[in-house]
């Protein structure tokens, strides 16, 4: 569908709604790069390391080496405690040594996590480690949590035009709703995939999109695609879902 696939050192949106597929695409995105010998990394800014590691056994695919960053924000005391954001020293953990348990929150201090933050830290992983992918997983996560409303649009501008500048080709994952205005990551991405979630009284179906991607050929059709336990796998040779 993409005509070769994403074109290195770009920003990418992966849009959908709920439980539409957006981290298991995303995670066989880096699946591919460890496969080739690349370096990647997996931002954790929605569900904690160890959850992805338990939902992702059912794939059967080798993730040990993959750097997982635990970037969600801990759960602050009800009585004033000390506050600190992310440290820019913070280190990812290979998939392989993540336990059954979440990470404990501390008891005298919490960690915030801004986006201002996550970029420092972000900056000095990519000098440090090389990474070729990054996914971060999620930017709808990364907006609500870690971004002041009044700042939000710039922030986020800010962020990708980062990203683009790293030269690491990125993923990120965007929680779409079915109806409202379209959010600023996905006009700034230099592409989005969109996962479609539809119900009839047969169960759900599941279609995937090409709605930009600057720079290349793609195909504009809508495709049906399954989620197996080889992950998603998408129904080119069926005839494309015009209705959409």
């Amino acid at each position: 569908m993409l005509h070769g696939g994403y074109v290195p050192g770009r920003p990418y949106i992966v849009s959908g709604p709920p439980g539409a597929g957006k981290t298991i695409l995303a995670m066989q995105f880096l699946r591919e790069g460890l496969e080739g010998g690349e370096r990647c990394l997996f931002v954790a800014l929605e569900e904690p390391p160890n959850e992805l590691k338990i939902n992702m056994r059912g794939f059967r695919w080798n993730l040990d080496d993959l750097d997982v960053l635990d970037a969600n924000s801990d759960i602050r005391r009800f009585e004033p405690t000390p506050i600190l954001e992310i440290s820019t020293e913070e280190e990812p953990a290979k998939m392989r040594s993540i336990g059954e348990r979440i990470r404990k929150t501390p008891d005298f201090e919490s960690k915030e996590v801004t986006v201002h933050s996550l970029q420092q830290l972000l900056k000095n992983l990519f000098l440090k480690k090389n990474y070729e992918r990054v996914v971060i997983d999620s930017m709808t996560a990364l907006k609500y949590f870690c971004m002041r409303e009044f700042e939000e649009t710039v922030t986020t501008q800010s962020f990708m035009r980062y990203l683009a500048e790293s030269k690491v080709t990125s993923l990120l994952t965007l929680e779409l709703p079915e109806e409202g205005e379209v959010p600023p990551e996905a006009f700034l991405a230099r592409g989005e995939l969109r996962l479609h979630k539809l119900r009839d009284e047969t169960g759900i179906k599941r279609f995937l999109s090409v709605e930009k991607y600057k720079g290349s050929s793609h195909d504009e059709s809508v495709y049906p695609f399954d989620i197996t336990n080889a992950g998603i796998v998408i129904n080119t040779a069926s005839m494309p879902a015009m209705a959409l």
